[in-house]
């Protein structure tokens, strides 16, 4: 008799398989759309940070993606020249900088949202509602709680 997969082994199997799809390119594509073709996925984590945590300052970027503000400058630079993040004085300290989206950057999110929303919905879109909401929840409490790391 075969004996059953546990829980986590199942989640373990299925985060496995989960991260094949989305490392492939026409993945990329569709779940970002054309807006987000030509991005990284860093490009793309730093864009939507800076356009849901508004005007901001590179160390606090840095200090979010656990990387030297060296780091943080050369990767925000590229958005810069993409047209995507503006870099204006903060005017509560003229030495430092605050990054802010752009028109083009805001609409670049809202196009990349989209066509992810798009997605899901042809997958989930099918279930019942009741099953959306809870896969919603658990599954946000999951990506939350993995990404906060072990607690011990």
């Amino acid at each position: 008799m075969p004996t059953q997969e546990q829980p986590t082994q199942r989640i373990h199997i299925a985060m496995a398989k989960l991260a094949r799809f989305l490392t492939r390119a026409e993945t990329r594509t569709t779940l970002l759309g054309d807006s987000g073709r030509d991005l990284t996925p860093i490009d793309v984590e730093l864009l939507r940070t800076i356009v849901a945590n508004g005007p901001m300052r590179a160390s606090e970027l840095s200090d979010w993606q656990a990387v030297d503000k060296s780091t943080i400058t050369l990767q925000v630079r590229r958005l810069v020249q993409r047209g995507l993040v503006a870099r204006e004085p903060d005017p509560t300290d003229r030495r430092a900088v605050l990054l802010t989206a752009t028109a083009q950057g805001l609409r670049t999110c809202r196009r990349m949202d989209a066509a992810g929303v798009e997605l899901l919905e042809a997958v989930v879109g099918k279930w019942p509602k009741r099953d959306q909401a809870m896969f919603a929840t658990l599954f946000c409490r999951f990506v939350d709680d993995l990404s906060a790391g072990p607690t011990e």
